[in-house]
């Protein structure tokens, strides 16, 4: 196998220790003053003239995912046999601890899988309350697209309540549809419409007073928003790496915790692995005590990964959690709830009301649109993207976001005619 060398990399500034000896701190955020943008941004190698305030919905390529990504395609360049695998499942094996310490977890309650929603459907799936009629609660503020799988569920049979409460929704609204019935209670701890945040420790002690258990869909969260499972009372969750993880599509997460993994609440109903055919002429010497099929259950979160994950995309995954581990997630939190704060500060809120109700720990603005007409021509003339969608326009800024950023889209709204 060839060497994993800086000449074989396909991206400039691939590896975390390139980037250290760039002269960039190993731990924090750089110093404010008129070289940080540069500094941040030569950690996005591909960042251009385009301003990218959409994190929300997706980052660009850092060249710590790309370290990530030639490691794993230096070791498939030379054919998926033994040779090199180890440093992979290092990497593999360090990317579950690291997600793990990212959200108060332990590595063993950690699984990979392909998407955030396939950890809902896990519980969706498996839940036995569920199929003795128990139902699922959540509330309008959780991300559409799982909105969406529980209508089609509500509309083949499952009994499905969703918490009409606006954008702030609170507790009042969840407690008078979750009864002795409730299985599931399933909601986004940030949410991706307008960035609130749910009072999840208090909405847990709710579920779990009625027997239910609690799924925060958290990739709006983590890497962002710091998280800490066992105090919040979070029984499983679930995330894609492509937002405020900085990866990309096809790897997530899923936590299950340690007590109701194939428990009576949960019991296993998808076991990956591969049996041992036990009689001729697979064995040569039966065991008369096995059964013809046998096989060794995974004892961890690891029964929970449907087969081959996306390799590429979690050694990727492993070199953006050791960076944003390094810098701490409340230094990340910082620096977007402050531009965001900026921003608000530099809209005129009789055009542009806002819709965010936690702007001192969110890391997303949605404002409401005055006009009905797509604000995007002008945008992208501007050099400017952010997210529009049902009347609104919602802003997300990460790391590589400076204040002039979110000043030039400020002036860039306050530019438009009004309607």
């Amino acid at each position: 196998m060839q060497e994993w060398t800086p000449s074989r990399r396909r991206f400039l500034a691939g590896s975390i220790a390139t980037v250290w000896s760039a002269g960039l701190p190993p731990g924090g955020l750089p110093q404010s003053g008129p070289n940080r943008a540069e500094q941040v941004r030569r950690w996005f190698p591909g960042y251009g003239e385009q301003i990218f305030l959409t994190a929300a919905g997706g980052t660009p390529l850092s060249s710590h995912a790309a370290a990530g990504i030639e490691r794993y395609l230096d070791y498939w360049r030379d054919g998926p046999g033994v040779e090199g695998w180890d440093r992979i499942e290092e990497m593999l094996t360090g990317c579950r601890e690291r997600f793990a310490r990212l959200i108060g977890a332990q590595p063993t309650e950690i699984a990979f899988l392909q998407c955030t929603k396939a950890g809902e459907q896990v519980l969706l799936d498996g839940l036995p309350a569920l199929r003795a009629g128990g139902n699922v609660v959540t509330n309008d503020l959780h991300f559409s697209g799982s909105l969406h799988n529980l209508e089609g569920l509500r509309r083949v049979g499952l009994d499905v309540r969703v918490a009409r409460g606006g954008w702030e929704p609170g507790l009042d609204a969840m407690k008078r549809l979750i009864d002795d019935r409730t299985a599931l209670v399933t909601v986004a701890l940030v949410s991706n419409v307008n960035g609130h945040i749910e009072p999840i420790a208090e909405l847990s002690e709710l579920a779990h007073a009625h027997g239910a258990v609690l799924f925060a869909d958290i990739i709006q969260a983590a890497g962002i928003v710091p998280i800490d499972v066992q105090a919040m009372g979070i029984d499983f969750a679930a995330c894609s790496g492509y937002k405020w993880l900085y990866g990309p599509h096809g790897a997530a997460f899923f936590y299950a915790r340690q007590e109701l993994q194939g428990s009576d609440q949960l019991p296993d109903r998808l076991f990956p692995g591969h049996v041992q055919r036990n009689y001729p002429p697979f064995a040569g010497s039966p065991d008369p005590q096995a059964p013809p099929f046998s096989f060794d259950p995974p004892r961890d979160a690891g029964r929970y990964r449907p087969g081959h994950p996306s390799y590429l995309g979690y050694c990727a995954l492993y070199e953006t959690l050791g960076w944003l581990l390094e810098m701490g997630v409340q230094a990340v939190q910082g620096h977007s709830v402050r531009l965001c704060r900026r921003l608000l500060e530099r809209l005129d809120l009789d055009r542009y009301p806002c819709l965010s109700p936690h702007l001192d720990r969110s890391p997303i603005l949605t404002v409401k649109k005055e006009s009905s007409e797509p604000l995007q021509p002008a945008l992208r003339k501007a050099g400017i993207t952010v997210s529009e969608s049902g009347g609104r326009l919602r802003v997300s800024p990460a790391l590589y976001n400076t204040e002039e950023d979110v000043d030039r889209l400020a002036e860039v709204l306050h530019a438009l005619p009004a309607p």
